[in-house]
Formats: structure tokens, sequence, C-alpha cells
């Protein structure tokens, strides 16, 4: 029977990235004093640079009431800051501070670590395979 690709992403879903992240994300949270929420919602401010607490809520799938809340906790931990919107005053846009881009640039560097770990296993001929399908798949997301 052939390879589809329903096969290959649940081997992803349910194998392969949660060994990855086993016991990156927890741990980091903790040293941080991030919830995983938190995070969530800093890697789509770092996503799209800046947005609106609207697109922010609409983008998160949560209330508005909700994402408040959660950039309210950023605010106070330093990591986000409002600014007024520059031509619509009932806007406010939100930042990554740079605490918070040193937030994600450690996180990245935690992901890094644990893929070389597990990029080890891969011969050379299959670690530019690997490289091409990645950056293939990048450039359609």
């Amino acid at each position: 029977m052939a390879l589809t690709r329903r096969d290959v992403s649940q081997v992803i879903a349910r194998q392969l990235m949660p060994r990855i992240m086993q016991g990156v994300q927890l741990d980091f949270f903790v040293r941080q004093g991030t919830t995983q929420t938190q995070f969530l919602l800093l890697m789509a401010i770092h996503a799209q640079g800046q947005c609106t607490m609207s697109q922010l809520a609409r983008n998160m799938h949560v209330r508005m009431p909700t994402a408040t809340g959660v950039v309210t906790r950023l605010v106070a931990a330093g990591f986000v800051r409002r600014i007024p919107h520059p031509t619509d005053r009932r806007q406010v846009i939100v930042t990554l501070t740079a605490k918070g881009r040193g937030f994600i640039r450690e996180f990245q560097g935690v992901v890094r670590r644990r893929w070389e770990e597990v990029l080890r296993s891969l011969s050379a001929t299959e670690l530019a395979m690997f490289h091409r399908v990645v950056t293939k798949l990048t450039t359609r997301l």
C-alpha cells in the first residue's frame, strides 16, 4: 500500500513533534515564568511583527476580554507593549519589547538545539534531502 500524506502527517503529529518538544516547552516556560497561552500569543505577535488587539483575538480564536487579559499580564511582565493605532483611536497595537524578542530568540535556540540532537541520526544525504523538503514546505506556508 502506498504511503499517503495522511500517514505522514499522523506520524509527524503523533510521534515526531511530541518527541521533539518533549521537555523543551515546559522547562522553558517554567524558567521564563510564562504559560503556554502567553507563549502562543507571543508567537502570534512575533509572526506578524505587530498586530491590533482585535487581530490577535481573532488569530488566537479567543474573545477580546481573554486576549486583553493575557496581553495585560505580558505587558506587566515586560514582554509586550501596547501602542495607540496611528489612524484609529479605537484600536491598540501590540508589539514585542526587547525582552519579548529575547524570549522568542531563546525559545528558538532551545528548539534549534533539540533539532540538532535529532538530526544527528541522519546521514549527509538524508540531511540534504530533509533540508530540501523543509525548505519546500516552508515556502508553501
